[in-house]
């Protein structure tokens, strides 16, 4: 069978390429018939680094492997917004690592990367039917949800705790110091930060309140990276802000978006969620109740070097600076909207002052 390559163009999806993609999961598989029914775009407030499209599959009598009738998919469409290394990263989640998990993620039917063309194609189910809600910054998770990501995080990072699959099978993972996000910030990306924060007056202003100069804050986010590349590693989602969740009945919360998944230590995931789903005056009563939580789960993942909560505390505060630079300073206002932008960057900023996380970095 010939490679599936996506197109970046919805009018050309064909049914003979959703068979084609299908069919590695599912074979025997037959799509007749296809209609794109909704599109989202980067630069159009609803998404930021790839695109989805709603799809309405009819298959053929017999052919349709129990799929359901509708799904995303999540592709490049009309302007790519990221490095393809980003695209892969997520369909080797999807494909290599997903099935092993037990954690709250779209269920995923196909998940193709091309390398020639640096495409990528990730056909899901529509979370929506499953009465799903996808919050971002504007609102707030309440203490049951924060917990059910909390402890659904610690259930990851207890089953690859220092794991050994980190020089086998995962040896490709990346870190916060090496691997395709790495050699994308150390070049392009960096001098797109800069544009970003040198084109909003806003962003500007920001740095100013910290005190600190774009240089400045620039080194500090470094000497957090190589912080988090040591030891003990676990695996991890990599882009936890609000956005990249979902809100499903009865206060369980999923992780979307799987594009920066990194080997790293624990504190990456678990600040970044909490700076930016909770509202600033609840994580300032709570956030010390939620980490040791937290660390709790760990324990009962079976985590035998479970960090003490003055080191968690430490690395807790260290760890901000990537959600407030990589996470949304860098972020074209495009992407989402002022409003979304600004209500991250506010609970980005005031955590960084809360927590005195330059002095934390020795700065």
């Amino acid at each position: 069978m010939a490679a599936v390559v996506f197109p970046t163009n919805s009018a050309l999806l064909t049914p003979e390429l959703l068979t084609g993609a299908l069919s590695e999961l599912q074979p025997g598989v037959a799509v007749e018939t296809l209609r794109v029914v909704e599109e989202a775009h980067c630069d159009t407030g609803s998404a930021s680094t790839a695109a989805r499209a709603v799809l309405d599959l009819d298959y053929v009598a017999g052919c349709d492997r129990a799929l359901p009738s509708r799904v995303v998919l999540k592709t490049v469409l009309i302007r790519p917004g990221a490095p393809s290394s980003m695209y892969e990263n997520e369909v080797r989640f999807y494909r290599d690592l997903r099935p092993e998990l037990d954690l709250e993620t779209p269920r995923v039917f196909a998940s193709i990367f091309d390398e020639q063309s640096g495409g990528f194609g990730v056909v899901m189910e529509d979370l929506r039917l499953r009465s799903a809600h996808f919050p971002n910054a504007t609102e707030s998770m309440s203490e049951p949800q924060i917990m059910s990501v909390l402890s659904q995080l610690a259930g990851l990072h207890a089953r690859f705790w220092t794991s050994t699959r980190f020089s086998q099978d995962l040896a490709w993972l990346w870190t916060s110091c090496s691997g395709g996000f790495y050699d994308f910030m150390q070049g392009a990306g960096r001098k797109f930060l800069q544009y970003q924060v040198e084109r909003s007056e806003y962003k500007q202003a920001l740095l100013v309140r910290l005190g600190r100069s774009f240089d400045e804050a620039w080194e500090c986010l470094w000497k957090a990276q190589r912080i988090l590349a040591s030891e003990p590693t676990t695996l991890l989602h990599g882009d936890t802000h609000f956005g990249n969740s979902y809100l499903l009945p009865g206060d369980r919360v999923g992780l979307l978006d799987w594009q920066l998944m990194i080997r790293g230590r624990w504190a990456h995931d678990v600040t970044y969620m909490m700076m930016t789903a909770l509202d600033i005056e609840f994580r300032r009563r709570h956030e010390r109740d939620l980490l040791a939580y937290y660390l709790d789960r760990l324990r009962a993942g079976g985590v035998q070097t479970v960090p003490s909560m003055e080191d968690a505390w430490l690395l807790y505060r260290q760890t901000a600076i990537w959600g407030f630079l990589i996470g949304w300073m860098i972020t074209p206002v495009e992407n989402y909207g002022e409003e979304i932008l600004r209500a991250n960057l506010e609970r980005l900023t005031a955590t960084l002052e809360d927590l005195e996380t330059f002095a934390a970095l020795g700065s």
